[in-house]
């Protein structure tokens, strides 16, 4: 077998895992994408409706349902299912595996030195079908790592998460994995604020007034200069305001709850819904 039948042929050793709930929109290029990788592929699902279990029966994957708790629980009971290869490739269900990434994957597996049990891939999101190569950029992500040493950690709403490993070290290789994370702006304003809220009612720092006057200006302007946003254009700068907004909604959500608690512990009586 010659080194171009070996790039095509799936990788034993690897499994590939997802976690979907209604995920149709972006499944089947990232189903497609990872099959072309590894015939070992783990779907936990928390009760989809739209015909993401129907995709996955139709391309020999059998989906596994946990009724949601939180993303970081999601991850590992889908990681619980990989131990049986050496090696695990953990995605989002809107990540799709380029060519060029999957070709360093297959290159970094074969050629991993002992002390590298992790891999690191950039991710670039991309919005109405273009890729933002300076917005979030660059954002490294570990989603390849051994088996017997990937951990998950969050944030303490559960929302956020990264992995770390146990032992050895992480390495970064190249090529993009892609992120289709939005419909549309209205998409993207709307998860920010879903999101955003979650983090600002578990966060246990922020929320002062300095923080919601200055804080989503501080993230606006990041992205846009520090990050160069401005050169993805109109989808750069609507990302960037999205960033913003987002900021904005975790704080507010933190100013109001620390009000209440502070109202509660002297006894205040909270107004009634007029």
């Amino acid at each position: 077998m010659d080194f171009q039948d070996q790039q095509q042929m799936p990788i034993d050793d690897l499994t590939i895992c997802f976690t979907t709930f209604n995920s149709i929109r972006t499944m089947p290029r990232a189903l497609a994408a990872a099959r072309a990788l590894s015939k070992n592929i783990v779907v936990v699902d928390s009760g989809s409706t739209d015909g993401t279990l129907d995709l996955c029966h139709e391309n020999h994957v059998a989906p596994v349902h946990r009724d949601w708790t939180t993303m970081k629980e999601q991850i590992e009971f889908a990681m619980s299912f990989c131990s049986g290869t050496t090696w695990t490739l953990v995605l989002d269900s809107d990540e799709i595996v380029l060519d060029d990434l999957a070709s360093s994957i297959r290159t970094a597996m074969a050629d991993a030195k002992p002390d590298e049990t992790g891999f690191e891939m950039n991710r670039v999101t991309w919005l109405h079908g273009r890729p933002l190569r300076h917005t979030f950029q660059p954002e490294w992500r570990l989603r390849l790592i051994r088996s017997d040493v990937g951990v998950v950690r969050s944030d303490t709403a559960g929302v956020h998460y990264r992995f770390e490993v146990t032992s050895g070290r992480a390495s970064r290789i190249d090529g993009v994995l892609r992120h289709d994370a939005w419909i549309d702006v209205g998409d993207m304003l709307a998860r920010g604020v879903r999101w955003s809220n979650a983090t600002g009612r578990a966060a246990t720092r922020g929320g002062r007034i300095t923080n919601v006057c200055f804080n989503p200006v501080i993230a606006f302007l990041k992205q846009l200069l520090l990050k160069r946003a401005f050169l993805d254009g109109w989808r750069g700068w609507a990302a960037a305001g999205a960033v913003a907004v987002g900021t904005l909604c975790k704080h507010i959500a933190i100013m109001e709850r620390r009000g209440l608690e502070k109202e509660r512990a002297k006894g205040g009586v909270e107004p009634e819904d007029s």
